[in-house]
C-alpha cells in the first residue's frame, strides 16, 4: 500500500468518533439548554389548568433534548471570541456555580442570599452574558429553534393524547 494511503488510513482510524458528525455540544450549550428546559418545567408547574400527568411528563423532558438547538442559537448569535469567552466560563468549575446561583434568583424555595447574588453581577453585567441570554430566552427567536426541537415531546405530554 503506497505511504499516502497508510497515513490517510491512519489519520481516519484516529479521528473522533464525532469527526463525521456535528462536534459534542459546548458547556455553553448545555447551560443554556438546561435554563430553557427548566424555566419551561416553571411555566408549566405555575399553570393552572395543567393536568398533574402533563406536569409529570413535562417533567421528564431532559434538557439534552434542546441542546442542538442552543449550539446552533450560540453559533448564530455570539461571534467566535464570544463563544471562546462563554465556553471558557460555562466549562469552569466557578462559571457553574455562579450560573446556579443566578438560576437561583427568584427561587421562592430555595432562595439566594444577598451575598449570593452580590457574587452574580458580573455574570449579570456581562455584555456578552446578556448577549447570550437575550439570545436563548423564551423571548428570542432562538426560543423558536429550541421549541421546535421540543414540540414532539411536548406534544405527547397533552391531555388529549
Amino acid at each position: 500500500m503506497p505511504r499516502a494511503s497508510l497515513l490517510l488510513l491512519s489519520l481516519a482510524l484516529s479521528a473522533p468518533a464525532w469527526a463525521a458528525n456535528a462536534p459534542p455540544a459546548s458547556a455553553t450549550a448545555k447551560a443554556m439548554a438546561s435554563a430553557y428546559v427548566d424555566d419551561l418545567k416553571n411555566m408549566v408547574r405555575s399553570t393552572h389548568d395543567a393536568e398533574p400527568d402533563e406536569v409529570a411528563c413535562i417533567e421528564r423532558i431532559p434538557a439534552s433534548t434542546v441542546v442542538d438547538a442552543m449550539q446552533e442559537i450560540i453559533a448564530q448569535s455570539l461571534s467566535a471570541d464570544e463563544q471562546t469567552e462563554m465556553e471558557r466560563f460555562y466549562a469552569s468549575p466557578e462559571g457553574l456555580r455562579l450560573f446556579a446561583l443566578y438560576r437561583r434568583w427568584g427561587d421562592e424555595q430555595n432562595p439566594a442570599s444577598d451575598a449570593e447574588l452580590e457574587e452574580v453581577l458580573p455574570l449579570i453585567k456581562s455584555r456578552v452574558q446578556a448577549k447570550l441570554f437575550d439570545a436563548t430566552s423564551f423571548q428570542s427567536l432562538g426560543s423558536i429553534q429550541a421549541m421546535n426541537a421540543i414540540a414532539p415531546l411536548l406534544e405527547r405530554c397533552s391531555p388529549s393524547r
